[in-house]
């Protein structure tokens, strides 16, 4: 007899006995397979700790991201959490990411610093792993990798990388080479250019360009750009974008894909406007703030620039000398393909 009849009788024998035959073959258990989450998850988690950084909140809301060694992690001198004194994180790119094993996934960022005391501004290289573990997502290491900044020596302006035991400098320009003259964007009237010193710096996350506002009658605002991960100082190209009659910047943002720059302007009237440009391109984009918060009776600041560089965000408050409409006070969300304007926080 085949083992097909052999088969059939034993069905037939159990069932006429009222058992079940798969009893009696022994199937194994399925183990329960433990959750390893997934990498869009994780990076939604560090999308969140990021922003929280920088929203400069508390060591406690930030502390909730991490797990006990990314904390310790931070109490290195080689971490910063939150951005020092004078300090502010304005914007960050995830520059790598990839899966690692029992539900860690890695991720490289840039975190884009600055400083509003002084013409100064950092790219922090982070290698930070997002953990799954008792159904939550939290940061469970974070190693610094490397520093890139720059900032103004008298007329000179610095680049400087810091990473592991070495540093190594590279003078990118001097002011003295700044054109005298120029004409604002958009304008017809050349003007005497800003060249009593640097008012601000700031890299733009990839560490290939550097935009930088100048200081004087009339400040002006400019690129360095270059190529390789060092600049070579014979290779460095100067492009002005821009001149502010009476005005100079006080703060500059790149976008995370480096293709807007957004530049805070101190007015003649002692208020803040902001400006957003398409570097590459040489526009200014007019998303009609002043229309909206006429300069002198608000104060507009930058914040931040969301992740995906499709929207940047502003904090509106009363002028010097005005109280303003409360119902404009507060942080605004700019789309910057449509111009569109939502208030996300109240005054």
């Amino acid at each position: 007899m085949t083992a097909r009849y052999t088969l059939l009788s034993l069905f037939l024998v159990f069932s006429l006995q009222g058992c079940n035959l798969w009893d009696y073959l022994n199937i194994p258990e399925r183990q329960p397979t433990v959750p390893q989450g997934n990498r869009g998850e994780a990076r939604e988690l560090l999308h969140s700790f990021m922003n929280a950084r920088l929203a400069d909140e508390n060591e406690d809301k930030l502390r909730a991201y991490l797990t006990d060694e990314a904390w310790n992690d931070y109490q290195g001198t080689d971490l910063t959490l939150r951005a020092e004194a004078n300090q502010e994180f304005v914007g960050y790119k995830i520059m790598e990411e990839s899966d690692l094993t029992g539900g860690r996934y890695a991720f490289t960022t840039n975190l884009q610093t600055l400083d509003r005391s002084q013409p100064y501004g950092a790219n922090i290289t982070e290698d930070l792993i997002v953990s799954f573990n008792n159904d939550e997502y939290r940061i469970a290491s974070a190693r610094p990798l490397k520093t890139v900044e720059v900032q103004a020596v008298g007329t000179d302006l610095i680049w400087v990388r810091r990473e592991k035991e070495e540093t190594k400098e590279v003078k990118l320009f001097n002011l003295q080479d700044f054109p005298p003259r120029l004409t604002p964007l958009g304008g017809t009237t050349e003007l005497e250019a800003g060249r009593a010193g640097y008012a601000t710096a700031i890299l733009n996350p990839e560490n290939r360009r550097v935009a930088f506002g100048t200081t004087g009658t009339h400040g002006a605002l400019a690129v360095l750009k270059w190529t390789g991960e060092t600049p070579d100082p014979e290779q460095v190209t100067l492009e002005p974008l821009d001149l502010y009659y009476g005005q100079h910047t006080i703060l500059q943002a790149f976008s995370p894909d480096a293709r807007y720059l957004a530049v805070e302007i101190r007015s003649t009237a002692g208020t803040d406007r902001v400006e957003v440009y398409q570097v590459d391109e040489k526009n200014r984009l007019n998303f009609h703030l002043e229309q909206a918060f006429p300069v002198g009776e608000y104060n507009v600041s930058f914040r931040q620039w969301e992740p995906d560089s499709k929207a940047f965000l502003i904090r509106v408050s009363a002028g010097v000398q005005t109280n303003g409409d409360e119902a404009k006070m507060g942080t605004w969300r700019i789309n910057v393909q449509t111009g569109e304007r939502e208030k996300v926080i109240g005054g």
